[in-house]
């Protein structure tokens, strides 16, 4: 990696190689285990491991869509479909989004059933028609991104850049707001505002005054999701909005940002699915806590209501 005289930094396709190699290999053993391990224990079906289930499969998606990438890097003169490269391209970012939205839903669902467990328990139970819409929501923003790709360019039947050329959409303002606001700044705000809820209500149990509940181990975790979330995906994000004041002498930032926000695929099963103990043991725990609390006011109001003895 160096910088040359125009203020880019040149990256060899070695590094890009190497990064997409380990996130594909890592990534797709690593969610594929996971996938393993809920579908094979029926009793995780809990909402949060319904949304967790989609997360794999949506970052299995996306290491899916890596073997091209590392080709084109790999090969000099790369001689690709165009439209191979727009579909593993649309793919690839629908995925991302996928996996984003997916990681605010697991934070909100958290949220309420640690702070509402029961008042919660309804609503929890829509996770997959929420995973559902989050899926629809993605499909029809991929095919309006194929749709823009393929009316904004030229239609080769081959093309020689395959993952080289400036990104169409990234030039694009419309798409890069939507992007920033709606793919990155409303999850961010929504794990944010249910971290502190969490932590919030955590912070208040009896569970923890006694000693029950690891309060420092939760709070361990949330940074740990939050700060891995900032670290993958906000580079990405603010190289976009870079985009829209220069437009040249930036890809280069962008591809090492888009290699980063990859990584995900890996952190997500270690950051979620071996940390989701925690959470599940804090919820069986305050919902116990709960119904213990209403079965012994229930005896209180009906002993309240029974007549004295010998009356």
């Amino acid at each position: 990696m160096s910088n040359n005289s125009s203020g880019q930094i040149y990256v060899n396709n070695a590094v890009f190689i190497s990064g997409y190699s380990i996130i594909l290999g890592l990534g797709f053993f690593l969610n594929f285990a996971a996938l393993c391990f809920f579908y094979r224990l029926p009793q995780l079906r809990s909402p949060t491991h319904v949304y967790m289930k989609n997360l794999a499969f949506a970052d299995i998606l996306l290491v899916c869509t890596l073997p091209l990438k590392i080709y084109d890097y790999t090969e000099t003169q790369p001689t690709l479909p165009s439209w191979l490269c727009k579909v593993v391209g649309t793919l690839f970012l629908l995925n991302m989004y996928g996996s984003i939205f997916l990681l605010a839903c697991i934070s909100m669902d958290r949220c309420l059933a640690v702070c509402f467990p029961l008042r919660s328990k309804s609503f929890r139970h829509h996770a997959p028609w929420i995973c559902a819409s989050a899926w629809g929501l993605n499909i029809i923003s991929g095919s309006i991104v194929y749709h823009f790709s393929n009316t904004g360019t030229s239609n080769s039947t081959s093309n020689n850049c395959c993952f080289h050329m400036s990104p169409f959409l990234v030039t694009k303002t419309g798409a890069t707001v939507l992007s920033v606001v709606i793919g990155f700044m409303v999850p961010l705000g929504i794990m944010a505002v249910s971290s502190w809820a969490l932590l919030r209500a955590v912070g208040h149990s009896q569970l923890v005054q006694i000693g029950v509940v690891n309060k420092e181990k939760i709070v361990r975790m949330l940074v740990t999701n939050l700060t891995i979330f900032l670290l993958c995906f906000l580079p990405y994000h603010v190289i976009l909005l870079c985009y829209q004041f220069l437009k040249t002498g930036l890809f280069n930032y962008y591809q090492i940002t888009l290699l980063i926000a990859c990584s995900n695929a890996v952190l997500d099963p270690i950051a979620y699915y071996f940390a989701a103990e925690t959470i599940q043991r804090t919820v069986v725990k305050e919902m116990r806590l709960v119904g213990e609390s209403d079965a012994s006011a229930e005896k209180l109001r009906s002993s309240a209501s029974l007549p004295p003895k010998g009356s």
